[in-house]
């Protein structure tokens, strides 16, 4: 109930007074949105690790691996959720492969920023873990509760279009000028759109790795089946910025998602459902437009 009304009073206080956005905006594409970043996401996860070593009924012990590795994870986060530097690729291209170039290559960053620095802190520190590379892997994947899981996904996304602040913010293709950028290059832009969706899609593969995966494996060892709770309140806050129904929504998803890799011992029925529900809030606000 602590970690809950904490994460209350943040999304509270961020959407009366939008102080993480306005900074945000304000350090964008310099390094001092790291440093913003770093200590927004710092508070948000580790007063709650705090709050659940406090209240927990077991001993938990924080050793120097936790906190190396829990501060680590941290600057990946902040770096991937406003990584900036390929900016300087594309900032030269004329209009409209700037935009389509932007946007397509922000998506694909995380395989540097994420996946290799991860790729190193498993070997150093979780290579002997029964859990291989934080739950990527398909060993103990449950394709019925993926499906079942798919449909309520898509029933969600049907209702949150329906919400004006939702169906005003997507789709995020439209931003890219898919349809200039394929008439430039005479291509189709159903090819166009496509490509991007398939960047915008291993997005939220990256998204479950570093949150559903490393935040969750790397740590249940400290904090067992509870190192989802400051892991759901740190992906709520990083939401900040987006509509309100996305962001309360997500405390929870990153609840459920988290209990259902920690049993399931992988991240596959999150990369699926984050896909469809995303996918699908893509596509019927693309037909809404």
């Amino acid at each position: 109930m602590s970690i809950f009304l904490f994460t209350v009073a943040l999304v509270v206080f961020e959407y009366n007074t939008f102080l993480y956005d306005k900074l945000d905006m304000k350090f964008s594409y310099t390094p001092k949105v790291y440093l913003l970043n770093f200590l927004y996401f710092s508070f948000a996860y580790f007063v709650p690790v705090i709050l659940v070593k406090s209240f927990s009924s077991s001993k938990i012990k924080l050793n120097s691996q936790f906190w190396i590795k829990g501060i680590l994870g941290i600057i990946i986060i902040s770096l991937y959720v406003s990584f900036y530097s390929f900016y300087k690729l594309v900032y030269k291209l004329p209009s409209p492969d700037y935009y389509y170039w932007y946007y397509t290559l922000s998506n694909a960053s995380g395989l540097l920023i994420v996946v290799l620095p991860l790729a190193i802190i498993y070997l150093i520190f979780d290579r002997k873990s029964e859990v291989p590379f934080y739950g990527a892997n398909l060993k103990h994947f449950n394709f019925r509760l993926a499906l079942l899981l798919s449909v309520i996904a898509f029933l969600i996304a049907l209702l949150g279009v329906k919400f004006s602040d939702v169906s005003n913010y997507y789709p995020i293709v439209n931003r890219t000028g898919y349809e200039s950028f394929a008439a430039k290059h005479g291509i189709s832009k159903i090819f166009s759109a496509g490509l991007f969706e398939l960047s915008y899609m291993f997005d939220f593969a990256i998204v479950e790795l570093i949150f559903r995966g490393f935040m969750i494996f790397a740590f249940v060892k400290f904090l067992g089946k509870k190192a989802v709770l400051p892991v759901a309140v740190l992906y709520t806050v990083i939401h900040f910025g987006k509509p309100l129904p996305e962001t309360i929504s997500s405390f929870f998803g990153a609840y459920i998602l988290g209990i259902i890799a920690i049993n399931q011992k992988n991240i596959g029925i999150g990369v699926v459902l984050h896909c469809v529900l995303a996918f699908s809030v893509e596509m019927l606000t693309l037909v809404k437009s």
